[in-house]
Protein backbone atom coordinates (compact mmCIF):
# COMPACT_ATOMS: atom_id res chain seq x y z
CA UNK A 1 0.00 0.00 0.00
CA UNK A 2 3.22 1.94 -0.24
CA UNK A 3 3.24 5.80 -1.81
CA UNK A 4 5.95 4.57 -4.94
CA UNK A 5 8.29 2.31 -5.97
CA UNK A 6 8.24 -0.07 -8.24
CA UNK A 7 8.37 -4.55 -8.41
CA UNK A 8 11.57 -4.68 -9.73
CA UNK A 9 13.23 -3.14 -7.33
CA UNK A 10 16.00 -6.07 -6.53
CA UNK A 11 19.72 -4.60 -5.98
CA UNK A 12 21.68 -4.97 -8.70
CA UNK A 13 25.50 -6.23 -7.44
CA UNK A 14 27.91 -4.23 -8.70
CA UNK A 15 25.58 -1.08 -9.60
CA UNK A 16 26.95 1.38 -7.34
CA UNK A 17 30.44 1.23 -8.59
CA UNK A 18 29.57 1.50 -12.01
CA UNK A 19 27.24 4.62 -10.68
CA UNK A 20 30.58 5.61 -9.23
CA UNK A 21 32.65 5.51 -12.47
CA UNK A 22 29.95 6.76 -14.76
CA UNK A 23 29.81 10.17 -12.23
CA UNK A 24 33.35 10.32 -12.80
CA UNK A 25 33.03 10.93 -16.24
CA UNK A 26 29.89 12.90 -15.70
CA UNK A 27 31.49 15.23 -14.00
CA UNK A 28 32.67 17.53 -16.49
CA UNK A 29 28.72 18.54 -17.06
CA UNK A 30 28.74 21.38 -15.10
CA UNK A 31 26.29 23.27 -13.23
CA UNK A 32 25.47 26.24 -15.09
CA UNK A 33 24.11 23.99 -18.57
CA UNK A 34 20.75 25.11 -19.97
CA UNK A 35 19.55 25.61 -23.63
CA UNK A 36 19.93 28.38 -26.15
CA UNK A 37 17.25 27.38 -28.19
CA UNK A 38 13.54 28.43 -27.92
CA UNK A 39 12.34 25.52 -25.95
CA UNK A 40 13.29 23.92 -22.19
CA UNK A 41 14.11 20.71 -21.15
CA UNK A 42 13.82 18.48 -18.76
CA UNK A 43 14.78 14.61 -19.00
CA UNK A 44 12.54 11.71 -17.69
CA UNK A 45 13.77 8.63 -16.20
CA UNK A 46 11.50 6.11 -15.72
CA UNK A 47 9.24 3.08 -17.09
CA UNK A 48 7.48 2.95 -20.62
CA UNK A 49 7.64 -0.94 -20.69
CA UNK A 50 8.28 -3.83 -18.62
CA UNK A 51 6.49 -4.57 -15.05
CA UNK A 52 6.17 -0.80 -14.58
CA UNK A 53 5.31 0.14 -17.59
CA UNK A 54 1.77 1.78 -15.95
CA UNK A 55 3.07 3.83 -13.78
CA UNK A 56 4.72 5.47 -16.60
CA UNK A 57 1.82 5.89 -18.70
CA UNK A 58 0.43 7.16 -15.94
CA UNK A 59 3.16 9.55 -15.41
CA UNK A 60 3.03 10.40 -18.93
CA UNK A 61 -1.07 11.72 -18.44
CA UNK A 62 0.09 13.86 -15.67
CA UNK A 63 3.28 15.62 -17.38
CA UNK A 64 0.90 15.88 -20.59
CA UNK A 65 -1.25 18.14 -18.63
CA UNK A 66 0.83 20.25 -16.73
CA UNK A 67 2.98 20.80 -19.79
CA UNK A 68 0.14 21.77 -21.53
CA UNK A 69 -1.42 24.60 -19.10
CA UNK A 70 2.73 25.73 -18.45
CA UNK A 71 3.31 26.23 -22.04
CA UNK A 72 -0.21 28.29 -22.67
CA UNK A 73 0.53 29.94 -19.90
CA UNK A 74 3.99 31.29 -21.36
CA UNK A 75 6.12 28.20 -20.29
CA UNK A 76 9.19 29.39 -18.46
CA UNK A 77 9.55 33.46 -18.96
CA UNK A 78 8.36 32.63 -22.94
CA UNK A 79 10.10 29.57 -23.60
CA UNK A 80 7.85 26.18 -24.06
CA UNK A 81 8.76 23.36 -21.62
CA UNK A 82 9.64 19.67 -22.72
CA UNK A 83 10.41 16.30 -22.02
CA UNK A 84 13.32 14.07 -23.03
CA UNK A 85 12.45 10.56 -21.89
CA UNK A 86 14.46 7.54 -21.90
CA UNK A 87 12.65 4.55 -20.85
CA UNK A 88 14.77 2.68 -17.64
CA UNK A 89 12.14 0.04 -16.88
CA UNK A 90 12.88 1.40 -13.50
CA UNK A 91 15.63 -0.89 -13.51
CA UNK A 92 18.96 0.42 -11.47
CA UNK A 93 21.35 -1.03 -14.79
CA UNK A 94 19.74 1.13 -17.00
CA UNK A 95 19.02 4.47 -14.59
CA UNK A 96 23.12 5.01 -14.98
CA UNK A 97 23.86 5.27 -18.46
CA UNK A 98 20.68 7.04 -18.79
CA UNK A 99 21.89 9.42 -15.84
CA UNK A 100 25.14 9.84 -17.85
CA UNK A 101 23.59 10.69 -21.11
CA UNK A 102 21.26 13.79 -19.23
CA UNK A 103 24.49 14.85 -17.48
CA UNK A 104 26.06 15.32 -20.88
CA UNK A 105 23.38 16.69 -22.61
CA UNK A 106 23.38 20.28 -21.54
CA UNK A 107 19.59 21.64 -22.75
CA UNK A 108 18.79 19.39 -19.71
CA UNK A 109 18.29 21.79 -17.20
CA UNK A 110 16.83 19.00 -14.04
CA UNK A 111 15.68 15.29 -14.46
CA UNK A 112 12.41 14.00 -13.21
CA UNK A 113 12.88 9.90 -11.66
CA UNK A 114 13.27 7.66 -11.60
CA UNK A 115 10.07 5.53 -10.30
CA UNK A 116 11.94 3.28 -7.65
CA UNK A 117 13.58 4.23 -4.97
CA UNK A 118 17.03 1.77 -5.75
CA UNK A 119 16.76 2.76 -9.53
CA UNK A 120 16.96 6.26 -8.24
CA UNK A 121 19.80 5.79 -6.07
CA UNK A 122 21.84 3.69 -7.82
CA UNK A 123 22.30 7.21 -10.16
CA UNK A 124 22.18 9.61 -7.70
CA UNK A 125 26.53 9.63 -8.04
CA UNK A 126 26.17 10.47 -11.75
CA UNK A 127 23.68 13.57 -11.10
CA UNK A 128 25.58 14.73 -7.93
CA UNK A 129 28.52 14.82 -9.93
CA UNK A 130 27.32 15.97 -12.79
CA UNK A 131 25.43 18.69 -10.84
CA UNK A 132 22.08 17.93 -12.78
CA UNK A 133 18.75 17.96 -10.40
CA UNK A 134 17.95 14.66 -9.75
CA UNK A 135 13.83 15.24 -8.63
CA UNK A 136 13.20 11.79 -7.67
CA UNK A 137 9.14 12.51 -6.93
CA UNK A 138 7.94 9.31 -6.11
CA UNK A 139 11.35 8.31 -3.99
CA UNK A 140 9.76 7.00 -0.51
CA UNK A 141 12.98 5.47 0.49
CA UNK A 142 14.35 7.04 3.37
CA UNK A 143 17.70 6.95 1.73
CA UNK A 144 17.03 8.97 -1.43
CA UNK A 145 18.31 12.07 -0.80
CA UNK A 146 21.40 11.04 1.26
CA UNK A 147 22.85 10.26 -2.24
CA UNK A 148 23.85 14.40 -2.31
CA UNK A 149 23.35 18.43 -2.42
CA UNK A 150 21.26 17.33 -6.68
CA UNK A 151 19.16 14.55 -4.88
CA UNK A 152 15.61 16.14 -3.70
CA UNK A 153 12.45 14.64 -3.54
CA UNK A 154 8.24 15.83 -2.46
CA UNK A 155 7.72 11.98 -1.56
CA UNK A 156 6.72 11.09 1.79
CA UNK A 157 9.04 8.91 3.25
CA UNK A 158 8.97 5.36 4.62
CA UNK A 159 8.69 6.12 8.11
CA UNK A 160 6.46 8.82 8.03
CA UNK A 161 4.17 6.10 5.69
CA UNK A 162 4.44 3.01 8.16
CA UNK A 163 3.57 5.27 10.97
CA UNK A 164 0.28 6.30 10.30
CA UNK A 165 -0.21 2.68 8.38
CA UNK A 166 0.20 0.90 11.75
CA UNK A 167 -2.10 4.11 13.65
CA UNK A 168 -4.67 3.13 10.64
CA UNK A 169 -4.19 -0.78 11.33
CA UNK A 170 -5.12 -0.34 15.12
CA UNK A 171 -7.80 1.18 14.80
CA UNK A 172 -9.23 -2.38 12.96
CA UNK A 173 -6.97 -5.04 14.12
CA UNK A 174 -4.57 -5.89 17.23
CA UNK A 175 -3.79 -8.78 15.44
CA UNK A 176 -2.10 -9.05 11.67
CA UNK A 177 -0.26 -11.06 9.11
CA UNK A 178 2.36 -8.81 6.81
CA UNK A 179 3.87 -9.74 3.56
CA UNK A 180 6.33 -7.56 1.93
CA UNK A 181 8.31 -7.47 -1.45
CA UNK A 182 11.62 -8.88 -1.18
CA UNK A 183 13.67 -6.11 -2.27
CA UNK A 184 15.13 -3.36 -0.52
CA UNK A 185 12.56 -1.13 -0.33
CA UNK A 186 9.85 -4.24 0.42
CA UNK A 187 12.49 -4.55 3.40
CA UNK A 188 12.68 -0.97 4.90
CA UNK A 189 8.97 -0.67 4.38
CA UNK A 190 8.80 -3.78 7.18
CA UNK A 191 11.24 -2.50 9.65
CA UNK A 192 9.30 0.40 9.37
CA UNK A 193 5.73 -1.12 9.76
CA UNK A 194 7.52 -3.88 12.46
CA UNK A 195 8.63 -0.65 15.07
CA UNK A 196 5.78 1.29 14.54
CA UNK A 197 3.06 -1.80 14.56
CA UNK A 198 4.76 -2.20 18.07
CA UNK A 199 4.34 0.93 19.26
CA UNK A 200 0.45 0.46 18.82
CA UNK A 201 0.44 -2.46 20.34
CA UNK A 202 -0.40 -4.49 17.21
CA UNK A 203 1.02 -8.29 17.27
CA UNK A 204 2.32 -9.20 14.09
CA UNK A 205 1.48 -12.74 14.17
CA UNK A 206 2.96 -14.35 11.12
CA UNK A 207 5.21 -12.22 8.20
CA UNK A 208 6.42 -13.45 5.08
CA UNK A 209 8.63 -11.44 1.70
CA UNK A 210 6.95 -12.66 -1.26
CA UNK A 211 8.93 -12.23 -4.34
CA UNK A 212 8.02 -9.41 -6.78
CA UNK A 213 7.39 -11.38 -10.29
CA UNK A 214 5.56 -14.19 -8.68
CA UNK A 215 1.86 -14.95 -9.65
CA UNK A 216 1.24 -17.01 -7.04
CA UNK A 217 1.65 -15.96 -3.24
CA UNK A 218 -1.51 -18.78 -1.98
CA UNK A 219 1.33 -20.97 -0.08
CA UNK A 220 2.26 -17.90 1.85
CA UNK A 221 -0.96 -16.39 2.46
CA UNK A 222 -2.19 -19.46 3.94
CA UNK A 223 0.33 -19.77 6.32
CA UNK A 224 -0.69 -16.29 7.18
CA UNK A 225 -4.43 -17.21 7.38
CA UNK A 226 -4.09 -19.90 9.43
CA UNK A 227 -2.01 -17.36 11.77
CA UNK A 228 -5.82 -16.40 12.94
CA UNK A 229 -5.19 -12.39 12.31
CA UNK A 230 -7.76 -9.89 12.00
CA UNK A 231 -6.24 -8.22 9.14
CA UNK A 232 -4.05 -8.90 6.46
CA UNK A 233 -0.85 -6.12 5.44
CA UNK A 234 0.00 -5.88 2.28
CA UNK A 235 3.75 -3.35 2.09
CA UNK A 236 3.92 -3.17 -1.89
CA UNK A 237 2.70 -1.72 -5.07
CA UNK A 238 -0.21 -2.32 -7.16
CA UNK A 239 0.15 -5.22 -9.44
CA UNK A 240 1.36 -7.67 -6.55
CA UNK A 241 -0.98 -6.19 -4.24
CA UNK A 242 -3.97 -7.11 -6.47
CA UNK A 243 -2.42 -10.46 -6.78
CA UNK A 244 -2.15 -10.84 -2.84
CA UNK A 245 -6.07 -10.02 -1.93
CA UNK A 246 -8.05 -11.70 -4.80
CA UNK A 247 -5.67 -14.88 -3.54
CA UNK A 248 -6.43 -13.95 0.07
CA UNK A 249 -10.37 -13.93 -0.80
CA UNK A 250 -9.82 -17.11 -2.66
CA UNK A 251 -8.31 -19.25 0.41
CA UNK A 252 -11.15 -17.91 2.81
CA UNK A 253 -10.00 -14.62 4.49
CA UNK A 254 -12.68 -12.28 3.99
CA UNK A 255 -11.24 -10.14 6.70
CA UNK A 256 -9.53 -6.31 6.31
CA UNK A 257 -6.86 -5.86 3.65
CA UNK A 258 -4.62 -2.96 3.86
CA UNK A 259 -2.61 -3.34 0.47
CA UNK A 260 -2.17 -2.33 -3.00
CA UNK A 261 -2.12 1.21 -4.57
CA UNK A 262 -4.26 4.27 -5.83
CA UNK A 263 -4.23 3.39 -9.09
CA UNK A 264 -6.40 2.49 -12.31
CA UNK A 265 -4.56 -1.40 -12.59
CA UNK A 266 -4.67 -2.14 -9.31
CA UNK A 267 -8.85 -0.99 -9.22
CA UNK A 268 -8.78 -3.46 -12.41
CA UNK A 269 -6.82 -6.55 -11.12
CA UNK A 270 -8.08 -6.80 -8.01
CA UNK A 271 -12.23 -5.83 -8.78
CA UNK A 272 -14.37 -6.80 -5.98
CA UNK A 273 -11.64 -8.38 -4.05
CA UNK A 274 -10.47 -4.97 -2.89
CA UNK A 275 -13.92 -3.36 -1.68
CA UNK A 276 -13.25 -1.81 1.15
CA UNK A 277 -9.16 -2.16 0.91
CA UNK A 278 -7.50 1.44 3.03
CA UNK A 279 -4.08 2.56 1.29
CA UNK A 280 -2.73 5.68 2.01
CA UNK A 281 -2.23 8.54 -0.94
CA UNK A 282 -2.20 11.98 -1.41
CA UNK A 283 -5.23 12.56 -3.18
CA UNK A 284 -8.87 11.88 -4.21
CA UNK A 285 -11.03 12.59 -6.93
CA UNK A 286 -13.86 13.08 -4.46
CA UNK A 287 -11.96 16.32 -2.68
CA UNK A 288 -14.07 19.30 -2.29
CA UNK A 289 -10.79 22.00 -2.40
CA UNK A 290 -10.85 24.31 -5.67
CA UNK A 291 -7.99 23.74 -6.66
CA UNK A 292 -8.78 20.02 -6.30
CA UNK A 293 -11.83 20.42 -8.80
CA UNK A 294 -10.32 22.73 -11.56
CA UNK A 295 -7.57 19.51 -12.22
CA UNK A 296 -10.35 16.88 -11.95
CA UNK A 297 -12.38 18.77 -13.99
CA UNK A 298 -9.36 19.35 -16.74
CA UNK A 299 -7.81 15.94 -16.08
CA UNK A 300 -11.17 14.17 -17.31
CA UNK A 301 -11.83 16.21 -20.49
CA UNK A 302 -8.45 15.44 -21.28
CA UNK A 303 -8.43 11.98 -20.79
CA UNK A 304 -11.86 10.49 -19.87
CA UNK A 305 -11.15 9.22 -16.54
CA UNK A 306 -10.52 10.28 -13.37
CA UNK A 307 -6.76 11.05 -12.20
CA UNK A 308 -4.99 8.60 -9.01
CA UNK A 309 -1.83 9.39 -7.70
CA UNK A 310 0.57 8.75 -9.70
CA UNK A 311 -1.06 11.42 -12.42
CA UNK A 312 -0.95 13.98 -9.38
CA UNK A 313 2.71 12.82 -8.42
CA UNK A 314 3.98 13.60 -11.99
CA UNK A 315 1.67 17.43 -12.70
CA UNK A 316 2.92 18.28 -9.38
CA UNK A 317 6.56 17.53 -10.31
CA UNK A 318 7.05 19.56 -13.54
CA UNK A 319 5.25 22.49 -12.06
CA UNK A 320 7.38 22.50 -9.28
CA UNK A 321 10.58 22.61 -11.67
CA UNK A 322 8.88 24.91 -13.53
CA UNK A 323 8.22 27.10 -10.44
CA UNK A 324 12.06 26.62 -9.83
CA UNK A 325 13.63 27.67 -13.17
CA UNK A 326 11.14 30.72 -13.27
CA UNK A 327 12.59 31.75 -10.09
CA UNK A 328 16.41 31.06 -10.33
CA UNK A 329 16.64 30.87 -14.31
CA UNK A 330 15.89 28.04 -16.88
CA UNK A 331 19.60 26.73 -15.74
CA UNK A 332 20.72 23.90 -14.03
CA UNK A 333 21.81 26.28 -11.38
CA UNK A 334 18.82 28.04 -11.46
CA UNK A 335 16.75 25.04 -10.48
CA UNK A 336 18.66 24.52 -7.68
CA UNK A 337 18.77 27.91 -6.46
CA UNK A 338 14.59 27.92 -6.85
CA UNK A 339 14.59 24.59 -5.34
CA UNK A 340 16.58 26.18 -2.45
CA UNK A 341 15.06 29.31 -1.80
CA UNK A 342 10.98 29.37 -2.67
CA UNK A 343 9.20 28.94 0.42
CA UNK A 344 5.84 28.25 -0.86
CA UNK A 345 5.68 25.52 -3.45
CA UNK A 346 2.31 23.57 -3.52
CA UNK A 347 0.20 21.13 -5.69
CA UNK A 348 -2.86 19.40 -6.03
CA UNK A 349 -1.29 16.54 -3.79
CA UNK A 350 0.60 18.62 -1.43
CA UNK A 351 0.22 21.83 0.57
CA UNK A 352 2.16 24.53 0.47
CA UNK A 353 5.62 24.06 1.39
CA UNK A 354 9.49 24.60 1.24
CA UNK A 355 12.32 22.15 1.24
CA UNK A 356 13.89 21.19 4.52
CA UNK A 357 17.61 22.22 3.37
CA UNK A 358 19.05 19.11 4.77
CA UNK A 359 16.73 16.28 3.96
CA UNK A 360 15.92 18.24 1.05
CA UNK A 361 12.39 16.95 1.00
CA UNK A 362 9.14 18.52 2.44
CA UNK A 363 8.18 19.59 6.16
CA UNK A 364 5.57 17.90 7.21
CA UNK A 365 3.55 16.25 4.88
CA UNK A 366 1.57 13.36 5.92
CA UNK A 367 -0.33 10.94 3.48
CA UNK A 368 -4.59 10.49 3.57
CA UNK A 369 -6.19 7.50 4.30
CA UNK A 370 -8.08 6.52 1.07
CA UNK A 371 -11.05 3.30 1.39
CA UNK A 372 -12.14 1.68 -1.70
CA UNK A 373 -15.52 2.04 -2.17
CA UNK A 374 -17.53 1.20 -5.04
CA UNK A 375 -14.58 0.72 -7.25
CA UNK A 376 -13.28 3.75 -6.21
CA UNK A 377 -10.97 5.48 -3.79
CA UNK A 378 -12.56 7.92 -1.61
CA UNK A 379 -11.11 9.63 1.87
CA UNK A 380 -11.68 7.68 4.88
CA UNK A 381 -14.73 8.63 6.54
CA UNK A 382 -16.90 9.91 3.59
CA UNK A 383 -20.10 8.85 2.51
Amino acid sequence: MQWAGSRGLRTVVGVASVALMAGLVAACGGGSSGSASDTVYFGVSGPKTGPSAEYGRLWQQGFDLALDQINAAGGINGKKVALKWEDSQSDPKQTVPIATKFVGDKSIIAELGDFSSPASIAASPVYNRGKLVQYGFTNSSTEFTKGGDYSWSPSITLDVIEKVNAEWVRAKAKKVSVVYLETDWGKQAFQFFQQFAKEQGIEIAYSSPILPDSQDFRPVLIKGRDANPDAFVHLGYGPDGALVVKQLRDVGFNGPFFGGQNTPQFIDLAGSAAEGDIVNGVFSPADTTPKVQDFVTKFRAKFTTDPGDFNVYAYDAVNILVKAAKYGGATRDGVLKGLREIKDFDGIGLNTFAFDQQTRRPDGVKPIELVLQNGKFVPAGSK
